[in-house]
This record gives C-alpha cells, structure tokens and sequence, in this order.
C-alpha cells in the first residue's frame, strides 16, 4: 500500500523538516519569528505561566511575563479597568503607565500596589543603563537589550509624566507594523526625537 499525502500533509512535512513553523499551526496561534525548537519552547513557557495563574486565578502572578500572553492588550486594558472601578473613575480618561525598575524578576517578592509587575521585553535601537534608569546609545553589535522588570498601573491620562519621557511603542515582534501592543514611558536625558529618528522601540520577542 502506497502513502497518498495530501498538498497539506506535504507542506506539514516539508516544514518540520526545515524546522519551521507550518502555517496550519502559525495561523490558529500567536505572531511570531521563532524557528520550530524555540517556538515550542515558548509556547511550553506560555502554558507553564498560565497553569500557575489559573491554580490561583484570583490573584495576579507577582510578575507576568507579558510576551507570553496571547493577548497582552486585554491584560493591560483589564489594569485599566481595576483602577476605574476601584477609583470611580472614567476608563476612557485612563492610561497605561511604566515605571522601568532595578530589578530582576528574581528580586521581586511581592505584588505590585497598583497595577502589575511585567517583564519580557527588550529593546532595539538603544539600551537601558539600570544604575542611571535612562535610555542611552546601545554598544557597538549589542541588536537589543532585555529589560529589567517594569512596573505597570493606570493614572489619568492629563497626569501623564511627559518631561523627559519618551513615549516608546511596543510590538510583539520585531516585524514591528500590525503587532503594536502600547506605547510605554522610558525615561530619556535626550530629546525624545533623537529615538524617534532611531526606530528605537520595545519587541516581546528576538530573533533565535
């Protein structure tokens, strides 16, 4: 008996072999540029994290790893939620603010008191000084820079800090375009412009 393969079970084949993802499979699942082996991992480390979160659904992990949700608008938009509820304020008045830490998920031991604790993210186009808490130029051959844990909560957007802040976009790839999430505040002693012109922005996610 011969093994008919269909055009689809071909295509499935011919991907595994390359050690790509198959389209059936990147179609029903999240954007991404990882080869076969890393996205598997990842995607194991997705379902890691949201086992634990639903062992204990009522409360936020101390830190989420952002780039591991498949929807991180609506956790972030949920931020905004909470604080209108608890405040009695308008959500449409609301914002999301980031406060970039010191820390390492490690050195965190406790829940945020507004908000959440977020982590995942890097950096293309510049790097983050951890002692200083400011953007700088990233060194020569350094493509991104992993961030430290930053912290996430609502405040009215009127109350935005704008002084010395550079509104930074956030993809979920570095295809950057339709996989904008938010625009995070990253603190700069440059003009913000001189990031703009740079392309600098926050991805969840780096090439292997």
């Amino acid at each position: 008996g011969e093994l008919q393969m269909s055009e689809r079970m071909e295509e499935l084949f011919q991907s595994l072999y390359l050690g790509r993802v198959p389209n059936t499979w990147a179609s029903l699942a999240y954007p991404s540029q990882r080869s076969l082996s890393s996205w598997i991992d990842n995607l194991l480390a997705r379902g890691s994290q949201l086992q634990n979160w639903t062992d204990d659904p009522s409360n936020v992990p101390v830190v989420v790893n952002i780039s591991h949700l498949f929807n991180p608008q609506s956790f972030l938009t949920a931020i905004l939620q909470k604080t209108a509820q608890k405040q009695k304020l308008e959500l449409d008045k609301l914002v999301v603010h980031t406060e970039v830490t010191r820390k390492t998920v490690d050195q965190v031991d406790s829940r945020a008191r507004d908000g959440a604790y977020i982590c995942g993210l890097f950096l293309e186009g510049a790097r983050w000084n951890w002692n200083a808490g400011v953007l700088e130029e990233c060194l020569p051959r350094e493509m991104h820079c992993l961030l430290p844990v930053i912290a996430c909560k609502a405040v009215l957007a009127e109350k935005m800090e704008k002084t010395g802040i550079y509104r930074c976009p956030v993809y979920k790839t570095q295809r950057r375009g339709p996989t904008f999430v938010f625009s995070a505040n990253l603190r700069t002693k440059s003009p913000p412009s001189k990031w703009v012109l740079a392309g600098v922005a926050m991805v969840m996610e780096v090439e292997d």
